[in-house]
């Protein structure tokens, strides 16, 4: 499967857009959303020259953080995942603005060797120790911040058991990503969560169908997910409530990094201007580069000064 030409691959699901499907399984006592990020984890992929590795665990992320996106119901709101370990890769940061989402990662050229199952070295790349750092947005009033220590490194393990300890949420969480040479095969992932009456019959139902998407990147390689869906849930009266498309797009502006210049500080502003160079500045989730010329800064300092003299008091 994985020698097929790429050219070779139009007719099959591996070119069906990203989306998440929403559902719900007896009666209303679970939901289950299940996500296709293949094209994102690509894009990301080549945004970032990554590596094999790196691109196979930001396409494990990725799915994750539009799932838990998809949670939030505020038009403003907004999730960030953080995984900060002691892994090769270093941090990595996705957001999720509803139905779009971008990643970014400290090493991303950083290529381990595969495991002996020969599946990516993820959790190498992330970590084994460190921390999960969830913060819910919801556009008004102070975030949510959840926290929990990471377990494998494996992304899903330790979502997993973020929503155990922070949420209280019983869930069964798998994330895959199918990726070799450059070329991302397949990347998604599926979360079941048990809602406020649920069943121990149902959770039983649930546990006994885990080995059904245990390699969910294979799973969604050539199959829509409504069969797939259909299929694992056959029985447990399955009901879909929604799908929707997925964007991977950054929302950085010049604008924005002209407020981080500001942030900086007077002092940093003017030895900016004394030093007679144009002033870089980089997006880390789009990579997009933007200049400011000594006059430009001097501009923004001009402004900024402007503005503290309306505020300040009489």
């Amino acid at each position: 499967m994985n020698d097929m030409p790429l050219v070779a691959m139009d007719g099959l699901i591996y070119n069906a857009p990203d989306s998440l499907l929403r559902m719900t399984v007896m009666d209303g006592q679970a939901r289950v959303m299940m996500c296709r990020t293949t094209r994102m984890a690509q894009l990301a992929a080549d945004t970032h020259l990554a590596s094999d590795t790196a691109a196979a665990a930001m396409g494990r992320v990725l799915p994750a953080a539009a799932m838990l996106s998809s949670m939030i119901k505020e038009e403003k709101g907004s999730v960030t995942l953080t995984f900060a370990g002691e892994g090769a890769g270093g941090k990595i940061t996705a957001v999720g603005r509803g139905d779009t989402l971008k990643i970014t990662v400290d090493n991303p050229q950083i290529q381990l060797p595969l495991l002996e199952d020969g599946r990516q070295d993820v959790p190498g790349f992330i970590g084994t120790q460190g921390r999960l750092t969830v913060i819910k947005d919801f556009g008004t009033g102070e975030p949510y911040v959840g926290t929990s220590e990471l377990v494998s490194g494996g992304v899903a393990e330790d979502l997993t058991k973020y929503f155990a300890v922070s949420e209280q949420t019983p869930s069964l969480l798998a994330l895959g990503c199918l990726n070799q040479e450059g070329t991302v095969l397949s990347s998604g992932g599926i979360l079941i969560q048990a809602m406020p009456g649920c069943t121990d019959e149902t959770l039983d139902n649930l546990e006994m169908r885990i080995p059904f998407f245990s390699n969910i990147s294979r799973e969604i390689y050539d199959r829509s997910m409504e069969e797939l869906a259909r299929a694992w849930f056959k029985d447990m009266d399955l009901q879909i409530l929604s799908s929707g498309p997925l964007h991977f797009a950054c929302d950085c502006s010049r604008e924005k990094m002209q407020a981080a210049l500001i942030a900086t500080g007077e002092q940093e502003l003017r030895d900016m201007i004394d030093s007679g160079k144009d002033v870089e500045m980089v997006c880390w989730f789009c990579r997009t580069r933007r200049h400011f010329t000594p006059e430009d800064v001097r501009q923004l300092l001009k402004d900024a000064s402007a503005k503290g003299d309306e505020h300040a008091p009489d």
